[in-house]
């Protein structure tokens, strides 16, 4: 399920991508990579956001609570505290335009999700990714965000082939890979912090190229893959069984994601000429979130693959695994 915003007032969905559709043949294709500003006006995306106070039945009003509202359509999209800080969509690309420069035509997509609660765009970096003798990999920065109060305005960095992003700084001592920014008070100041964070993406390229090196030098049998899946996909009181008895039972849900790891390492093509490498076993997890598991919707997926959730966290234990000596 696309989960994307259907513009009554346009009868279009609210989504552009450059040159070629997506995957849901939805939205509008433009022949040519784009700017934010048009962006926003491909993308269904040129509407504004009201923050109004939260009433009850009675008319009266509920103290510190509040209510964000598409001003184009009056749909309510989240309920908000008294701190929160609206930013409306040209703002937050605006951002954006601060990282890659201002009035640059290489953004790829954008859109928003539900009822325009969440909002997204992703630029195509010119640097590759090069690994082994596999093709060059394509590197794009995201910046995501949300009306709803359901997320902060995010913006992080992501290979395609790697299809998921990673919280992998522990390895980058250096340069970070996403920065959060709240929907508070300070939040205009914060972005030319982020603006400056985020313009390190070339140096976070080069260490995320050595990184992957790495993982594409170490050879992992195909035993010890099944271990490092299995150990990751554990919780604290599953990992205290193990060490006390030597044995874990699992349930049913944990036992076939495990499965369907392994069975996406083993048959998947995209696997072929990196399977037997510590990289090959990174690929596989990822691609069974991206490519296998089924989520209730296509927000859902990037809460629990991008923003942090439990995929994510998956794939870093697997990562923290993989990078041991």
């Amino acid at each position: 399920m696309h989960n994307l915003n259907y513009n009554t007032n346009t009868g279009r969905h609210s989504f552009v991508s450059a040159v070629e559709p997506a995957w849901h043949n939805l939205g509008t294709v433009l022949d040519h990579v784009f700017t934010a500003k048009e962006a926003i006006e491909h993308g269904g995306l040129d509407f504004t956001i009201e923050k109004q106070r939260l009433l009850s039945e009675r008319w009266l009003e509920v103290p510190d609570h509040f209510v964000t509202v598409r001003e184009d359509n009056n749909d309510i999209l989240g309920l908000v505290g008294k701190d929160y800080t609206i930013v409306q969509n040209r703002d937050v690309f605006s951002f954006f335009d601060q990282i890659v420069g201002e009035g640059k035509a290489i953004y790829e997509t954008a859109g928003c999700l539900g009822k325009g609660g969440v909002i997204f765009i992703t630029a195509k970096l010119p640097k590759q990714i090069i690994i082994g003798s596999d093709s060059p990999i394509d590197n794009y920065l995201v910046l995501c965000s949300s009306h709803d109060g359901s997320m902060a305005i995010t913006a992080f960095f992501t290979p395609v082939r790697v299809v998921c992003q990673n919280t992998l700084n522990a390895s980058f001592s250096h340069c970070t890979n996403r920065v959060y920014i709240k929907h508070t008070q300070n939040v205009r100041e914060r972005f030319l912090e982020a603006a400056l964070i985020m313009g390190l993406h070339s140096k976070y390229l080069d260490k995320l190229q050595d990184t992957f090196r790495l993982l594409y030098d170490k050879r992992v049998s195909d035993k010890d893959m099944k271990s490092i899946v299995t150990r990751a996909f554990l919780n604290k009181d599953e990992i205290k069984a193990l060490a006390l008895t030597g044995d874990v039972e699992l349930s049913t849900r944990k036992t076939n994601m495990i499965g369907s790891v392994l069975q996406y390492y083993n048959e998947a093509t995209e696997i072929d000429s990196i399977r037997g490498t510590a990289y090959g076993v990174y690929n596989a997890v990822t691609g069974y979130f991206q490519n296998m598991k089924n989520f209730r919707n296509d927000e859902v997926k990037m809460k629990s693959i991008v923003l942090g959730g439990l995929s994510s966290q998956y794939t870093q234990r697997v990562f923290d695994r993989l990078m041991k000596p």
